[in-house]
């Protein structure tokens, strides 16, 4: 039995900073729902990403 892994979603964003070795912060931003009164609102979320050059 061979088990595949799932293909990762890609997520583009914009790069906040490149200040660590070999790690860069990137800011994603999408689009939610408020739950209660249905406005769209954007929410932000950091991630660190590998940076081989850096």
């Amino acid at each position: 039995m061979v088990l595949e892994k799932s293909n990762r979603k890609t997520m583009t964003g914009v790069v906040v900073s490149n200040k660590m070795d070999k790690t860069v912060v990137v800011a994603v931003t999408t689009a939610a729902k408020h739950g209660m009164y249905s406005k769209t609102i954007k929410v932000t979320n950091k991630y660190k990403a590998h940076d081989e050059k850096n």
